[in-house]
């Protein structure tokens, strides 16, 4: 009885210790077909099927009085696009999401996006939660991204987060959002406190200015601890069309996510244009990622075989 009980201890401690990390990609707008081909690809036995939990289309932009439109820019997008991208994700259990997006040829467009979630929030909300509910997705992600201080926006912007966050838990939907890493521009660092207990996870958009051996501001460390008790929401950007970067590679970067445990991956994006990023190792160590896996030098995960399971069925 003895044993039982320490056995039973030591998996209470167990799945106290595991967190579960999500991996998020996106399809831009522009990369439609190579994005498909690139999801369904192996590199050696390994692929991204292995490795994603979430995947953003970015294909919707703000429109006129609270609406939402598809981008029509390049390659023609339809519902038939997105039921391809919605198949495989159901095929491989990734949870595909609606994404909106304001950026534009000639740049990111702020009041367009200040337009909708402050002047028309209803309206804008409501056909976000109808039209991912119409395709069948999992949930929203928002990319409404502003250049310099747009602090007189903050509080519309997180009364809209917090809003949109209550009508698609209604729905049994997921919301996530895309956050610069620091002080500058909008969303930013110093909005995470208000928002982050409202949304599923924050996307941190450093890419290749943040990484595992920066100092300051630009360490993942520092991003981390920024989001306190919520960093298990926070996932860590990084840019798939280079090898390395802040002084890294790719693999010493995935490594420390994959060590913290406590926090998630956003990858920029699903073409991996670099050569690098289309290995059997470097899937091995991102499919670790969304395992939870300790990389505690002893090569074993510390999730259990129930959990496992959970993850998939929660994936």
């Amino acid at each position: 009885m003895f044993l039982t009980i320490l056995s039973l201890g030591a998996e209470s401690v167990n799945k106290q210790n595991t967190q579960l990390s999500r991996v998020m990609t996106w399809v831009p707008p522009y990369a439609t077909s190579k994005c498909l081909d690139r999801l369904s690809e192996s590199f050696g036995d390994m692929g991204m099927k292995n490795g994603l939990t979430h995947l953003g289309l970015q294909f919707w932009r703000p429109a006129e009085k609270g609406k939402i439109q598809l981008v029509d820019n390049f390659k023609p997008i339809d519902d038939s696009t997105i039921i391809q991208f919605r198949k495989w994700g159901n095929a491989h259990k990734v949870r595909v999401l609606l994404c909106v997006y304001n950026g534009y040829k000639n740049g990111w467009n702020w009041e367009v996006a200040k337009n909708v979630f402050s002047s028309h929030r209803k309206q804008f909300i409501q056909a976000l939660v109808s039209e991912t509910v119409r395709l069948k997705l999992d949930g929203v992600d928002i990319d409404f991204e502003g250049k310099g201080n747009r602090d007189s926006d903050k509080k519309a912007f997180l009364d809209f987060i917090k809003e949109l966050s209550f009508a698609l838990r209604g729905k049994g939907k997921e919301l996530t959002v895309c956050s610069f890493a620091y002080k500058w521009n909008a969303p930013n660092q110093s909005w995470w406190k208000i928002m982050l207990p409202h949304i599923d996870a924050l996307h941190v958009m450093g890419y290749s200015e943040t990484g595992s051996k920066s100092t300051g501001w630009k360490s993942y460390d520092f991003l981390k601890a920024a989001a306190g008790k919520y960093s298990s929401k926070l996932l860590i950007g990084v840019p798939s069309h280079t090898s390395n970067w802040e002084k890294a590679s790719i693999q010493e970067h995935l490594e420390w996510i994959a060590k913290k445990s406590s926090v998630g991956l956003a990858i920029w994006d699903a073409q991996l244009k670099n050569s690098e990023w289309r290995t059997k190792e470097i899937w091995q160590t991102i499919s670790r990622i969304r395992q939870g896996t300790d990389f505690n030098g002893t090569g074993f995960s510390n999730t259990s075989p129930k959990e496992k399971q959970e993850v998939k069925l929660n994936n």
